[in-house]
């Protein structure tokens, strides 16, 4: 599919890669792994076309298709979500287009070998066309734009008026609808809360495409790949496995490697030992040369340098507060007739550890900037006795200024008494030596997530407020953040949709969901799980899976006019009644759901409330494959007719 070779690209006098070679076939499915900074989305640009290199060359196929969801991209703001995922079926239009053409130029053609060659093309162009699929555009585009999270009007709202994790989403959408050969995803669950993340994960485990995928979420990671490479010092090591049995091993690897290495410098050293003492007699001295010359001849064995750097992030003890840090009293708050939340109450106790979840839009972010005063509600929000504020916001990389310097920036944040402990701090951080006179604007994104994080460090703090502090943190920074909170002495309040950071992390889950802040006394992993029980499927069931489309029954050209206008008005009338069908259903699962919700039932209803739930989801699925076939079939007769 893809061959790389020799692939050489500098920045400044660093390698970035240096001589890296390797190929993608049509079922690799590939993790894109390595440190913030080691080259990641440099390769996934230059696979995509979109970054110069040095030296080398890329082979690919010409009608190879690929679809690139980079990081960051410039998105048209004046189109709607609806309109950026239509633009996926630009091909299929432009494929009709190139059929009607090379069908033309086919029957002109004068010899065997033109024809031959014109014929191929057609080939191609059909078979990519009966990949796209021709059919159902709209319900595709409803069905993808619902599954990655966007419901009703929010389809058809500008993109300016959307935030940039949505208008990513938007993206996300579009690429997906193309159905490329090759799909290259730059992080695509930074923006994501966990149903959308299960659904893509679902979506993307039986996807007809080969996988680059870069990526911090492990989990997301081994469900999706069957193959390693890690950037690393300017190559790439290369393992058909996923990434937890990569670093497994990988540590076997360095272990053997290691013992080989010990084995032969003690030959080595016992040869030099053989030489030395025989080199001097005239009747061993042939002997001696023959020695010498086998260990001039002997490849060295060289232990792979381990990259061993990682943040040392250690929280300073946190002063003292009083024993009640926070207070959210009979708060409630909109946007225009969009309610966020409605009497919500919240108490966080000293030493706490605790985490907000929810879907996107059921305003996690937006309590948090309440918490901190940068929103406006109705109710009242109080801070606990001598409570000092850590703030990360999502954006917060983003707020830094470009134009300054890393060590600039961290001297700007710190507190007096701590300034002398600013470059001390940089390098736990892993700026060290001229990274701290790096202007931020030419830092990755994991580089300014660090230095975000190294300047809460540098005040006195007992009460941090996480926003998706994980955001373009590479696998072993994250685990070390997880650890430093592990050990934090002081009260923490995190937003986050990483299920590996979160398990084992908070000790209480806070759910947000009907306006109201639940409290769940679970890890993430069970609170998961105990969603399915209640959706009757995936957490993502909600938003309908794409799925591959049912054929619709083959209208033969011998039925005549009259008896076709007979089945599309049967085909429109069981779309009709599947469709109230599936409304009941619907209604009738969302009423049960608040009732077993509610709390206040015996243990026997609530059980009987779980089955039925159940027996529900079933019933809703089975009803709507009967509602696609049925759909499917008045669209095959609309244009039969």
């Amino acid at each position: 599919m893809i061959s790389v070779s020799n692939l050489l690209l500098h920045f400044g006098e660093r390698p970035m890669f240096d001589n890296v070679s390797f190929f993608i076939g049509n079922g690799d499915r590939i993790g894109l792994v390595g440190r913030n900074g080691a080259g990641k989305s440099t390769l996934l640009k230059i696979l995509a076309g979109q970054q110069p290199f040095d030296k080398g060359s890329i082979g690919k196929p010409k009608e190879l298709s690929m679809g690139y969801l980079p990081q960051q991209m410039d998105h048209d703001l004046y189109l709607t979500p609806w309109q950026v995922a239509e633009k996926a079926f630009a091909e299929a239009k432009e494929l009709d287009r190139s059929i009607e053409r090379i069908t033309a130029e086919l029957e002109k053609a004068t010899t065997d070998e033109e024809a031959m060659e014109l014929a191929t093309l057609l080939a191609h162009a059909h078979e990519r066309l009966n990949t796209l699929g021709v059919a159902d555009h709209d319900m595709k585009v409803e069905r993808m734009l619902k599954g990655i999270g966007f419901m009703g009007q929010d389809m058809h709202r500008p993109m300016q008026e959307l935030s940039g994790g949505w208008r990513m989403r938007a993206e996300l959408a579009r690429i997906l609808l193309m159905q490329p050969d090759l799909l290259l995803l730059d992080e695509p669950t930074n923006h994501l809360d966990l149903p959308a993340i299960q659904w893509l994960e679902d979506l993307l485990q039986g996807y007809p495409a080969a996988l680059v995928l870069i990526s911090h979420d492990k989990t997301f990671l081994d469900r999706l790949t069957n193959r390693t490479l890690e950037v690393t010092g300017g190559r790439l090591i290369d393992r058909k496995v996923p990434w937890s049995q990569y670093v497994e091993l990988r540590k076997v690897e360095r272990e053997q490697q290691n013992a080989a290495a010990k084995e032969q410098q003690r030959y080595v050293k016992e040869t030099e030992a053989l030489i030395n003492k025989f080199r001097a007699k005239a009747s061993k001295a042939a002997f001696a040369q023959s020695l010498i010359t086998k260990l001039d001849k002997l490849e060295r064995i060289e232990v792979e340098d381990e990259d061993l750097r990682k943040m040392l992030v250690k929280f300073p003890p946190a002063p003292p507060s009083g024993k009640l840090v926070c207070e959210v009293l009979g708060v409630s708050k909109s946007y225009g007739p969009k309610r966020i939340f409605r009497d919500a109450e919240l108490t966080i106790a000293k030493g706490e550890h605790l985490a907000l979840v929810g879907a996107n839009g059921t305003g996690k972010s937006t309590l948090v900037r309440m918490i901190m005063g940068e929103e406006p509600f109705e109710g009242e929000i109080r801070l606990g006795h001598n409570v000092i504020i850590g703030y990360y916001a999502q954006d917060m990389p983003e707020r830094m200024a470009p134009q300054r310097t890393v060590i600039e920036t961290a001297e700007d944040a710190a507190s007096e008494e701590n300034r002398p402990r600013v470059r001390a701090m940089l390098g736990a951080f892993m700026f060290s030596g001229e990274d701290v006179d790096k202007k931020v604007k030419v830092l990755s994104g994991g580089e300014r997530a660090r230095l975000a994080l190294c300047c809460m460090l540098l005040k006195p703090l007992n009460f941090l407020i996480l926003d998706e502090p994980t955001h373009h943190l590479d696998i072993q920074s994250k685990d070390v953040l997880k650890e430093a909170l592990k050990n934090y002495d002081g009260t923490f309040l995190l937003v986050s949709h990483d299920r590996d950071f979160l398990t084992g992390l908070t000790h209480r889950l806070l759910e947000l969901d009907d306006h109201r802040i639940r409290d769940q006394h679970m890890d993430i992993l069970e609170l998961i799980e105990k969603r399915k029980e209640l959706q009757g499927a995936d957490i993502g069931k909600s938003s309908a899976r794409i799925k591959e489309e049912k054929p619709a029954k083959i209208v033969k050209e011998t039925v005549d006019h009259k008896d076709r206008e007979k089945e599309l008005r049967k085909a429109k009338k069981a779309v009709e009644r599947l469709e109230g069908r599936l409304a009941e259903l619907e209604k009738e699962e969302k009423e049960l759901q608040a009732k077993v919700m509610g709390g206040g039932l015996p243990a026997a209803e609530v059980q009987a409330g779980y089955e039925r739930l159940g027996e529900l989801a079933q019933r809703i699925a089975a009803v709507m494959e009967e509602w696609e076939t049925a759909a499917a079939q008045v669209e095959e007769l609309d244009h039969a007719g």
